[in-house]
């Protein structure tokens, strides 16, 4: 991975790392900061439930002190009625009231048919009411029918109309036939109506009962009603039975379960009163408390966070942004004129980085420096290997001449003396080794100069001819050639690139097969293409990808160039010819393929 890759990249990490402990940081507080709004919440809910629940004991334990007084004033009344059962109530209260004049009771009166429905009373809002719709009042009529007795309810009521707190006394007068009183202190009207008015924290509170297999519940409030009965009658009634209804005031209660909504600033609480279920304690069979809480004052130092992490990760952004271009100028630009001027080769001529005084300005200065000392260096070794080059090409040159003449008069020598002994043969074999060596040198001085052009040559022929020319070379080794030419075959090559090919190939068989094992050279035409192989016994090759290679020798007791078979690779690539070596039955096997 480059430098400057791996810079980014450490700069991209430690962004991450940044970004994600802000991230963690805020999530922190944000979820602290929740717990502690809950906290909050749950506990202004806790005090209000309280303050309620307080009010509503206080009441109750100073009206249930005159549970004494109240039973005398029923068993009075029940006393009078039986009297006169003629009589209006009214009177029956005056009478009543004239009697206990000094206790100061204010109290109303009830007459209950057998349906358990007030057909008279002192009190014209409770009319036409069905008391058996009232789960107190309905147990304690039952009591009454059953034992004749008078019962004073055990808890207060707080009255749906005026929100008055008051006890009720029940009779058994005859069959079908019941005195109800309602005492109430006038000191406690509507102490409740005014906590919940004039609370700081806007609250409602539902009480919640059960009749006929019906859930029902309505607010405590002040209601300009003019009738209880139709009050009850028109309430939402809910079917007993199931565990949830979607309604929050009887799941509340149901499931004595708090449900609180966050929205616009402010939390919605809804909250049972209590515990358990409070029939025994109040006669009812709960209450229910609605809050609505303003919480503006948390949630602003909530954005107010919010905004100032924002802020942070900006700022964050922008840093990074600036240490990124602030390392882009001074490290990653420099470092890359550095590495594109070197493989390019050229110096660097950036006087910005030249004339800095950091470790990039004093590596691309030595680098300056190596450079043009290695540029002289070049030079003078170009002069020197053009020098070499022209010093073997002069020699070169030198031999030709002598190597003509003695060519010549070894001819003439066998022409004059047709039966030359072995002297003669070795003389000759060594003549052409070192023509074909002198062909080689001058191809290998003058391919990069000269162009060699393609024409068309019958290779039939130059295979032929070369296979002559290398028979005495072979003939002084003890070896021999096998023929197997195809005549007639034509491809189009420059004639000596592919002497030099055929050459290569007979000169590396005759110097590396086994003795007195033939070397067999194939020619065959197959439609467009035409194969030439030339087999020979002997190791087998070791590496025979790399034996094309320059200054390559497979066995290094042979002495040699090893330029050979890389002059070959470069003409069976100029010329698009394929080639591979293989093995088989003992024999290396050279194949090229012509196009034709």
């Amino acid at each position: 991975m480059k430098l400057s890759h791996k810079i980014t990249l450490l700069q991209l990490l430690l962004t991450i790392i940044l970004f994600g402990f802000l991230v963690f940081t805020y999530l922190t507080y944000f979820y602290h900061y929740q717990d502690e709004l809950k906290e909050y919440v749950r506990t202004i809910t806790k005090i209000k439930k309280e303050e309620i629940y307080r009010t509503i004991r206080e009441r109750t334990q100073k009206i249930q002190k005159n549970k004494k007084l109240y039973l005398d004033i029923h068993q009075r009344a029940l006393e009078l009625f039986r009297q006169n059962p003629k009589q209006n109530l009214y009177q029956l209260k005056a009478k009543l009231q004239k009697e206990f004049t000094s206790q100061d009771v204010p109290f109303e009166l009830y007459l209950i048919d057998q349906n358990y429905t007030i057909f008279q009373t002192t009190y014209p809002k409770d009319l036409g009411l069905n008391l058996s719709l009232i789960t107190d009042a309905k147990h304690y009529l039952d009591q009454t029918t059953e034992d004749k007795r008078i019962h004073i309810a055990h808890t207060v009521s707080i009255d749906a109309l005026d929100m008055g707190y008051r006890v009720y006394s029940y009779a058994y007068v005859k069959k079908g036939l019941y005195l109800e009183m309602g005492f109430q202190d006038n000191n406690l009207k509507g102490s409740l109506i005014e906590l919940l008015e004039h609370s700081e924290v806007p609250m409602q509170l539902f009480a919640i009962e059960q009749n006929n297999g019906f859930w029902r519940y309505y607010e405590i409030k002040k209601k300009p009603i003019d009738s209880k009965g139709k009050f009850f009658e028109h309430l939402k009634k809910f079917p007993t039975g199931l565990k949830q209804y979607g309604d929050d005031i009887i799941d509340a209660h149901l499931l004595q379960k708090t449900f609180t909504k966050f929205s616009n600033n402010h939390a919605y609480i809804t909250t049972p009163l209590y515990d358990t279920n409070m029939f025994d304690k109040i006669g009812y069979i709960d209450f229910v408390m609605n809050l609505e809480l303003d919480i503006s004052k948390q949630m602003a130092i909530l954005t107010k966070t919010k905004n100032i992490f924002y802020i942070f990760i900006f700022i964050l952004a922008l840093a990074m942004l600036l240490i990124f271009l602030f390392i882009r100028k001074n490290f990653t630009q420099k470092i890359n004129l550095i590495v594109q001027n070197i493989k390019a080769k050229k110096p660097i001529d950036n006087q910005t980085l030249l004339f800095g005084k950091d470790e990039l300005a004093f590596v691309a200065k030595e680098y300056n420096t190596l450079f043009h000392s290695l540029q002289k260096e070049i030079q003078i070794n170009k002069k020197l290997l053009e020098e070499n080059k022209r010093f073997i090409a002069d020699t070169v040159h030198q031999i030709r001449t002598p190597l003509a003449n003695i060519m010549m008069n070894s001819e003439m020598i066998d022409k004059a003396i047709p039966n030359t002994n072995p002297f003669t043969e070795q003389i000759n074999a060594s003549i052409n080794m070192l023509t074909n060596s002198y062909e080689d040198l001058a191809y290998i001085l003058s391919h990069d100069t000269i162009e060699y052009k393609a024409a068309k040559i019958c290779l039939s022929d130059l295979l032929q001819e070369r296979i002559k020319f290398f028979t005495t070379i072979a003939k002084v080794n003890l070896k021999s050639f096998a023929v197997d030419i195809e005549p007639k075959i034509y491809t189009t090559i420059n004639p000596i690139e592919c002497e030099r090919l055929i050459d290569n190939n007979l000169s590396n068989a005759v110097k590396y097969a086994l003795p007195n094992y033939p070397i067999t050279i194939s020619l065959h035409q197959d439609r467009n293409i035409a194969i030439l192989e030339f087999r020979s016994y002997g190791k087998e090759i070791v590496d025979k990808k790399k034996l094309f290679e320059k200054n390559y020798r497979e066995n290094s007791s042979k002495r040699g160039l090893g330029l050979g078979l890389h002059m070959v690779q470069k003409i069976c690539r100029k010329y698009n010819i394929d080639y591979q070596v293989t093995y088989c039955n003992g024999q290396n096997i050279f194949t090229y393929i012509f196009r034709i």
